[in-house]
């Protein structure tokens, strides 16, 4: 039986789903915070992040007609700082090919205007989106994966 090391970070995949009308799901983080984050979960260790974005794709957007975006961005995990984990995180784009509405209170998703994201979204998360989502719609990033600073 071989045994398999633990991961020197864990990898993170998180989804930045775009709504038809440009909004971008978030969600919100927990009780008593007042700001919000992309969709994302961890990936296991027998997983792939194509496998992971495909199970939190199907956890939270089921009843959407959705579609893979072409660009994608990574960010390696940061050199260690005492006892902090780290974490490497692939953000993927997800187009929603419908109009999708705020689900009220409790865990439910925000649609937020792509004009204020900063005011639910943190850093630097909120400049990566931006990033991402402003040169996947224009058209002036390549298709594939993209390394963030």
């Amino acid at each position: 039986m071989h045994h398999l090391p633990s991961p020197r970070f864990r990898r993170v995949v998180k989804l930045i789903v775009i709504g038809s009308a440009h909004r971008i799901a978030l969600l919100p983080r927990r009780a008593g915070h007042r700001t919000c984050a992309l969709p994302q979960r961890y990936a296991r260790l027998d997983e792939t992040y194509d496998n992971a974005v495909a199970h939190l794709c199907h956890e939270l957007l089921a009843p959407y007609p959705i579609r893979l975006g072409s660009v994608s961005g990574r960010r390696w995990a940061p050199a260690p700082e005492h006892l902090v984990p780290r974490a490497e995180a692939r953000f993927h784009i997800v187009r929603v090919d419908a109009e999708p509405v705020d689900e009220g209170p409790g865990r439910s998703t925000l649609w937020a205007p792509r004009a204020v994201l900063g005011l639910w979204l943190g850093l630097p998360d909120v400049e990566t989106v931006n990033v991402l989502v402003d040169g996947y719609l224009d058209g002036w990033l390549p298709d594939g994966p993209i390394t963030l600073g």
